[in-house]
């Protein structure tokens, strides 16, 4: 893998981080709702852990 392409991992990885700590900042008493955020925060930390692989890290 080139650096350039590592580069891009980086970002997205951090892309996603970012997101996630978006929607856990987010106090929501609907349990519907709530529910759905954290189903969106499940989904991205997957993504998060799927890349982290992808580059050997432990997560």
């Amino acid at each position: 893998m080139t650096q350039k392409e590592l580069n891009y991992i980086e970002d997205v990885i951090n892309h996603e981080r970012l997101i996630i700590a978006a929607l856990e900042n987010n106090q929501i008493d609907d349990e519907k709702y709530a529910k759905k955020l954290q189903d969106q925060i499940d989904t991205h930390q997957t993504m998060v852990n799927k890349l982290m692989k992808l580059l050997g890290g432990d997560k």
